[in-house]
C-alpha cells in the first residue's frame, strides 16, 4: 500500500507518473527481465560468435605475417643476387625483342646452340615486350637455380 500511495501522491503533485530514476520497484522489475533475457541467450551461439571472431583475427594476423615474410624473402634474395650474381656457364637460351610487322613487337627465344629462333609473344608495345623478355629470363634463371 505504501508504494501505491507514494505513486499516487507523486502523480497528484507533478501531474505525471514518477520517472524510472525515482521508481525503485520499476527498476527492480526491469532488472529481473534483463537477467531472464540474458539467461535465454544460447551459450552455443555465444561460443560460435567468439570462435568466428578468433578465426577472423588469426587469419588477418597470418595474412599480415605472410606478406611481411614474403617481402623479407624478396629483399634477402635481391641482396644475395647483388652480392654474388648468379653466373650460369654455357647458357643456351636468351630472349630478344624485335619488330614484328609495322606496329607489333615480338619476343623471340634465341637458341645459342644454333637452333632456330622461336617466337614466344607478340604485343603492340615495345616496353611490354621487353618486360615479357625480362620475365622469361628471370623465370629461366630461377628454374636453373632450383635444378642445379
Amino acid at each position: 500500500m505504501k508504494y501505491r500511495q507514494w505513486k499516487k501522491n507523486y502523480k497528484k503533485l507533478h501531474g505525471v507518473n514518477p520517472p524510472l530514476e525515482l521508481d525503485k520497484r520499476k527498476q527492480r522489475r526491469l532488472a529481473k527481465k534483463a537477467i531472464k533475457q540474458i539467461s535465454t541467450v544460447s551459450i552455443v551461439e555465444v561460443a560460435n560468435r567468439a570462435a568466428e571472431a578468433l578465426t577472423n583475427a588469426l587469419a588477418s594476423f597470418m595474412r599480415g605475417l605472410g606478406g611481411a615474410l614474403d617481402t623479407a624473402g624478396t629483399v634477402c634474395r635481391n641482396v644475395a643476387d647483388n652480392v654474388q650474381p648468379i653466373e650460369i656457364k654455357g647458357r643456351v637460351f636468351s630472349w630478344q625483342v624485335r619488330e614484328y610487322g609495322s606496329s607489333h613487337y615480338a619476343v623471340y627465344e634465341i637458341n645459342a646452340l644454333g637452333g632456330a629462333d622461336e617466337l614466344r609473344a607478340i604485343t603492340y608495345s615495345q616496353k611490354a615486350a621487353e618486360k615479357i623478355a625480362e620475365i622469361l629470363e628471370s623465370d629461366h634463371l630461377e628454374h636453373i637455380r632450383q635444378t642445379k
